[in-house]
């Protein structure tokens, strides 16, 4: 495969959050990837599983009726270890109430975070309006034609007014670093969830096993002592379906980067076809998921004395989702996460360059940059409130954990 790098366009660092914004909600014409940071697929597949998971028997009487196993099995596992394994499993997926919260809040922040630097930008403004050059020129700074300006040096009052202005500044600079830091705690959130499914190191540095290594660790314990000659075709069909599932998993990860790569002069190259949110990643997710969906649906076709074989393997299929959707949703986050880091920059080197105007000129030079931070936010405000509704569609709710 082919992973050059192909910008399919270039921004500006100041349209940073409208284009982000863009590739969550799908409202860039190249975007393929449902809108969210988890999709509507995702947030209804996810509930699928926790309802299941909530599901799976954490008691002796439960376990052995459930699986129609009991002491006089012949099994290379004690009851008992299975029952610690779903309680794990039950008590992980207990944990997505509040990821979910996190995710949804962190959308309604978005929100309100672009209004509040709309306002305050247009506010500013306002009050460059109100310095004494412009009512010495009669012009409001708007109107005026950066080409042909007249040169005109601040007076005292004008720097006073400049001095207020560049604490209006860092107040949006505060924002940005809080929203910042909001960001980094749901991206994190989001990272040990699926930790707990892969294993490894948790935000805090906490090592964790992996539920999905510990269910196929028992899972093969128990193939090794199971004839299954009788269910011969179906297991063939299962490998045959796992073996593409792992083909497209290694396609896919071609396409698990950041959208965003530095170029010169400011600039910001984009690559929406070559990552998650183009049309070919969404083919492959749309390949698998069907591909896992037929695994599961085998797998319950597996007569009843290999009854706990296939539960093992209905959770390992189910976990094998979670991580693809979590691992998206981590991706997603990294993306605001670079937007907050290059907007933040930019407040930096406004505030920087605020600080040395002098004159009519350079402040129409502030004003035009200002007017393209201020339209980027305000577009931020319109993309979010479709991450918002995604949590109100009616069918994440669904009753069925199949």
């Amino acid at each position: 495969m082919n992973t050059e790098l192909v910008h399919d366009k270039e921004i500006d660092r100041k349209t940073i959050p409208s284009e982000t914004l863009k590739l969550l909600s799908m409202s860039d014409s190249l975007v393929s990837r449902k809108p969210g940071i988890f999709t509507i697929e995702d947030l209804i597949n996810i509930k699928k599983y926790i309802n299941f998971s909530l599901l799976l028997p954490i008691k002796h009487k439960d376990m052995v009726f459930d699986t129609k196993i009991s002491q006089e099995n012949t099994l290379p596992i004690k009851i008992s270890e299975l029952i610690d394994l779903f309680i794990k499993i039950r008590q992980h997926a207990l944990s997505w109430n509040n990821v979910e919260y996190q995710v949804k809040q962190q959308s309604i922040d978005l929100e309100l975070t672009g209004r509040n630097i709309t306002m305050t930008g247009n506010q500013l403004i306002d009050y460059i309006n109100q310095m004494p050059l412009l009512e010495r020129i009669s012009q409001r700074i708007e109107e005026l034609d950066i080409s042909n300006i007249e040169l005109i040096g601040f007076s005292s009052d004008d720097y006073i007014i400049a001095n207020e202005l560049v604490n209006i500044l860092e107040l949006i600079k505060d924002d940005i670093i809080l929203q910042s830091k909001k960001t980094t705690v749901v991206r994190n959130t989001v990272a040990d969830f699926r930790t707990y499914i892969i294993g490894g190191n948790l935000s805090n540095e906490q090592q964790i096993d992996s539920l999905l290594f510990a269910t196929r660790k028992i899972k093969q314990q128990l193939e090794d002592i199971i004839d299954s000659n009788d269910t011969h075709h179906l297991l063939n069909q299962i490998e045959l379906k796992k073996d593409e599932v792992g083909q497209l998993e290694q396609e896919y990860s071609h396409y698990v980067k950041l959208a965003f790569t530095g170029l010169a002069g400011g600039i910001i190259g984009l690559i929406i076809t070559g990552s998650i949110f183009g049309d070919k990643a969404e083919k492959i997710r749309a390949r698998k998921n069907i591909l896992l969906n037929e695994i599961i649906a085998l797998e319950e076709q597996i007569n009843i004395d290999k009854k706990l074989n296939g539960l093992l393997s209905n959770i390992t299929v189910r976990l094998q989702h979670m991580d693809s959707y979590f691992r998206d949703a981590r991706l997603a986050l990294d993306h605001l996460d670079y937007m907050w880091q290059t907007i933040l920059a930019e407040i930096n080197d406004s505030i920087a360059k605020f600080k040395t105007i002098n004159n009519s000129h350079l402040l129409a030079q502030f004003t035009i940059q200002l007017k393209k931070i201020i339209l980027s936010w305000d577009a931020v405000t319109d993309y979010s409130q479709h991450l918002i509704l995604l949590f109100e569609h009616k069918n994440i709710n669904p009753l069925s954990p199949i």
